[in-house]
């Protein structure tokens, strides 16, 4: 059953100030908000799309409000940056992605505006201009991406961005960390790359030190990261790298965590370069909600890493669901159990919110850290989930 969200949750849910999250409920689609019926030529405006609204008072309820999607699209016209955090293997997230690209183009048809691939690595970047080119067609591009043994979710759901992309005039970027690179880290850690290697990815180690030292971080890592790796180790497929090297036992936490900051790290850092090559454009990122999710993966690095404020970022999460935002919860979610969205985790401390302790830290100091690496806006002591969150009309 699709999942609608509630605009207004205060009268449908008492919400229990809980630890570092605080949970919106969600109910069956017939009793949520439908998107306006707005003409059917136009795909984005059978859509639906929720501001998030955090809330870093010690009430510690955040809200969402309905907005028009041609509002976002027009949103984004002082933005140097777009995540569409997707689910891989969603055809109905790859869709809604091609027709934002074809409205961000109708909205500003002579901006600079690229398509940022996780799917990608980075050394088929001349494989993706060959396709800009026409040289190559999409069986071409498939084989030679390597995709069934790189990136292995279905090439065809993907086709509704490739051609977008190439018929609205958009360069394409690959983001993503080569396999080769990775499987050493999962192996031996950042340190098992040579020193040039290793600075494709990070080309500045104070940038990668200050964005991971804060307590912010410490709180993602603990609700996102470390949740994954257990979920990953009780499906037992933390015996091999990505490239295929066989491990005697399951791989560390420790080179999961630096695999996961070199794939990050990748994505972020391709991403500015670019931005600061067409400083008027827009670079619109295909990655995985993972990583766009709670300010701790790409979007906020990217900001760091390119000199930005916040405000010129924007981040979205397609069509929300109860895993996106488990948690600690991820182990033990069951497809039968009530559906909860978390809309941000609290990160720093404040008399009388309710909450338990965070991660160490002091609150003042912790505020003014996150953002000062851009993980949160000024005065923010919570990590929002997404600037917005947008669903797929009901028929798509």
């Amino acid at each position: 059953m699709t999942i609608r969200l509630v605009a207004v949750l205060a009268a449908a849910t008492a919400l229990e100030p809980v630890a570092r999250r605080t949970i919106l409920k969600t109910v069956p689609a017939a009793a949520a908000l439908a998107a306006p019926a707005l003409a059917a030529e136009d795909a984005l405006k059978k859509t639906s799309c929720f501001e998030v609204i955090p809330d870093s008072s010690l009430a510690l309820k955040p809200k969402l409000t309905p907005i028009n999607p041609d509002q976002a699209i027009r949103g984004l016209k002082a933005a140097k940056a777009l995540y569409l955090g997707e689910h891989h293997n969603s055809l109905r997230d790859h869709l809604l992605q091609a027709d934002i690209l074809t409205a961000l183009r109708r909205s500003e048809p002579r901006r600079p505006m690229a398509v940022g691939l996780e799917a990608v690595q980075r050394r088929f970047q001349p494989v993706l201009d060959d396709y800009l080119r026409g040289t190559i067609d999409l069986t071409q591009l498939e084989q030679q991406t390597e995709w069934s043994t790189r990136w292995t979710w279905p090439f065809a759901n993907y086709v509704p961005v490739f051609e977008a992309a190439r018929l609205h005039n958009f360069e394409l970027l690959a983001l993503n960390a080569d396999s080769e690179d990775l499987g050493v880290v999962e192996m031996s850690g950042l340190a098992g790359l040579p020193n040039a290697t290793l600075a494709k990815y990070i080309p500045d180690r104070r940038v990668f030190a200050d964005f991971t030292n804060t307590t912010a971080f410490r709180e993602y890592i603990a609700y996102v990261v470390a949740p994954s790796y257990r979920s990953h180790k009780e499906m037992g497929i933390l015996r091999q790298t990505i490239s295929g090297q066989q491990l005697k036992e399951d791989m560390p936490f420790k080179n999961f965590y630096s695999g996961r900051m070199l794939w990050d790290n990748s994505m972020a850092n391709k991403a500015a370069e670019w931005t600061r090559k067409n400083p008027s454009g827009l670079l619109v990122s295909i990655v995985g909600a993972d990583h766009v999710k709670f300010g701790g993966g790409v979007p906020n690095r990217y900001a760091y890493a390119a000199g930005l404020e916040l405000d010129k970022v924007r981040t979205v999460i397609l069509n929300p669901s109860a895993v996106d935002t488990a948690g600690p919860q991820l182990e033990t979610l069951r497809a039968d159990a009530p559906v909860p969205l978390t809309l941000q985790i609290r990160f720093a401390a404040a008399a009388g919110d309710g909450g338990i302790p965070v991660i160490g830290g002091d609150a003042v100091v912790d505020v003014a850290a996150a953002a000062r690496v851009k993980q949160v806006r000024p005065g923010s002591r919570v990590l929002p989930f997404s600037d917005v969150l947008w669903l797929s009309a009901e028929d798509a």
